[in-house]
């Protein structure tokens, strides 16, 4: 149990249910593996719940298992479970490469009808954009965009996170202080990108972001998708789709502490869409990268 009182069977409850609010399906065979395999450093995660606004077949809810420490070995254990398979794609050099480099926390992000999807790296010392793109295995399409990512998110890197599922990896910029970056600021970058642009609810919702990512993959020189998040409050949580609605509004919590909640506005050539997360336990004491504190919500 951890000290939010979260047990194993809790823990599936809620998440059978956060998959009922999102109309997807849970598979209890996927979640129990990863939990067995994790054993009990699991409970000691900042855990969270997130999904999507993408059509309700493709939909998936995902189990957010953050600020587990180097010694927790997610990698080790999930590879040693079968439940990770390295195949010789270069994220796997990569993510040796930076986590045999410098300092990392280790996250995971397991969809509950699937299974392991993304391995993440927080970095608690940030690290600069240069020197993240140089790690081998790195995609050529990231450090062709360093000067940008530089720009935009003042030049240092909180947290990288590889999807081995889609085969693309996720770049964050350190956490922004309020009015960082403006709404004037997100049309400018969209605009910069060719990409979609923002209406006037999601400038509103999101016009100063608390970072910024973008994706990147091995097989083309383009950023595939630029995302803004923002913190909100149930109560805050803006208005603009049904499903992430809903799904705040019957999300399930687990221990004391405020209630947190991450909009995300995520851009792309041709289409934009919709995220939200959960701290399904309290973000009140975590820490991020570069040793400050969860952004306050709006």
């Amino acid at each position: 149990m951890s000290a939010s009182g979260v047990t194993a069977e809790i823990f599936r409850r809620d998440l059978r249910e956060f998959a009922r609010l999102a109309e997807t399906r849970y598979d209890p065979v996927v979640v129990d593996a990863v939990l067995d395999a994790l054993g009990e450093r699991w409970a000691d995660a900042w855990l969270a719940v997130r999904t999507t606004t993408h059509p309700a077949p493709v939909r998936q809810v995902s189990a957010r298992f953050m600020n587990l420490p180097a010694a927790a070995d997610p990698v080790g254990k999930l590879r040693a479970a079968g439940l990770l398979d390295f195949v010789g794609h270069p994220m796997e050099e990569l993510l040796a490469q930076v986590s045999a480099a410098v300092p990392v926390d280790w996250g995971i992000d397991v969809a509950v009808d699937r299974g392991v999807q993304k391995i993440w790296t927080a970095f608690p010392d940030l690290i600069s954009v240069d020197r993240i793109v140089s790690f081998a295995g790195m995609p050529a399409s990231a450090r062709d965009h360093a000067e940008r990512l530089s720009r935009w998110g003042g030049g240092e890197i909180a947290l990288m996170a590889v999807d081995f599922v889609n085969r693309t990896l996720n770049l964050y910029t350190q956490i922004l202080a309020p009015g960082q970056l403006t709404a004037t600021d997100m049309a400018t970058i969209l605009r910069e990108l060719d990409f979609v642009a923002a209406d006037e609810d999601e400038l509103a919702a999101v016009g100063w972001p608390y970072t910024v990512y973008a994706t990147f993959n091995w097989t083309t020189p383009n950023v595939q998708r630029i995302c803004f998040p923002a913190r909100y409050t149930a109560e805050t949580f803006p208005a603009i789709d049904p499903v992430l609605t809903r799904f705040v509004e019957g999300a399930p919590f687990a221990g004391p502490g405020p209630r947190g909640f991450a909009f995300y506005a995520a851009y792309g050539p041709t289409e934009r869409y919709y995220k939200v997360q959960v701290d399904y336990t309290s973000a009140a004491r975590q820490t991020l990268p570069g040793g400050v504190g969860v952004p306050q919500s709006r």
